[in-house]
């Protein structure tokens, strides 16, 4: 997930940034709004049926 502390942390640039998305299908780092819209759907009435779901907003990595 992109925030200010991977910034901070350097990771941003870095061969480990280029290895992760490497290893996405997406293509990209997640960034806020991807979880947002997760979040958004688990708070509305749409998801009045889900119960005890555990949701993984990973972007689909390969190992």
């Amino acid at each position: 997930m992109e925030t200010e502390g991977i910034h901070a942390a350097g990771f941003i640039g870095s061969e480990a940034e280029t290895d992760m998305i490497g290893r996405t299908p997406l293509g990209r780092i997640g960034q806020p709004k991807d979880l947002a819209r997760a979040a958004v759907f688990f708070a509305s009435d749409e998801a009045a049926w889900v119960t005890g779901e555990r949701l993984t907003a990973s972007g689909g990595p390969r190992s």
